[in-house]
């Protein structure tokens, strides 16, 4: 009796989780993809770093022309992760609006596994949200007021991440934590005033396993990590 009545009660606790997660990440069918004509070649910033053109890839890498929130310095582009099979990982990078130079920055990965920490950006803490007509407009209240914000969407094949090769995924936490790792220190001589600041690495759900594993490989690095890590946030 005692096993029938605890049955019970799970089963009520998973689906009381289940209709929570269902009211606050509802399910949307299929957007209608617009035709918003050619957004160019995808940039890829490594070539820019590796012959030490950092200006030039930084310019390169802003973000200009958002007409709705024009006071917002960002920048954006790929970083080659694997040449062998053409690894690359997407980043969207915030500096702090408080225009503090020694702002911590904080690195945020979404869980999934397989979510976009674009999820994170717009619906979350990111500066931005995408109204119903799809316009961006300024949330009140973002983690980059006060801080630098880096999203990476991670593991390779997550979001706009993208390899040639199958054999390019990611098969545990190991190669996850390797790939991650080239793409910080790659982001970090783009901005190098970034490799002098706190760094935290953050993340929720799934992410409860990247966040880890990336804070383990760079502390097992030591010093030649050249990275400020401070804490870990899921």
């Amino acid at each position: 009796m005692k096993i029938i009545v605890l049955i019970g009660i799970l089963a009520i606790i998973h689906n009381s989780v289940a209709i929570f997660r269902r009211n606050l990440f509802p399910s949307h069918s299929a957007a209608n993809v617009r035709n918003v004509g050619d957004v160019g070649e995808p940039l890829f910033l490594t070539p820019y770093i590796e012959s030490g053109r950092i200006d030039e890839g930084q310019k390169l890498s802003q973000i200009v022309g958002l007409s709705s929130a024009p006071n917002i310095t960002q920048y954006s582009g790929f970083l080659t992760v694997n040449k062998k099979y053409n690894s690359n990982i997407f980043f969207w990078y915030f500096p702090a609006l408080n225009k503090d130079k020694k702002a911590p920055l904080l690195l945020w990965l979404q869980g999934g596994p397989g979510g976009t920490s674009l999820f994170g950006l717009f619906n979350e803490h990111g500066p931005f949200v995408l109204n119903k007509d799809l316009k961006a407009t300024l949330r009140e209240y973002s983690w980059n007021q006060e801080f630098s914000v880096v999203y990476i969407d991670n593991p390779v094949g997550t979001g706009f991440s993208f390899t040639d090769n199958d054999v390019g995924y990611a098969k545990d936490e190991t190669d996850v934590a390797r790939d991650l790792y080239e793409a910080i220190q790659q982001f970090l001589t783009l901005f190098p005033n970034e490799r002098l600041n706190d760094f935290y690495i953050t993340g929720e759900s799934y992410a409860g396993k990247y966040v880890p594993a990336i804070a383990y490989k760079i502390h097992s690095e030591g010093n030649a990590s050249n990275i400020q890590l401070k804490g870990i946030a899921i």
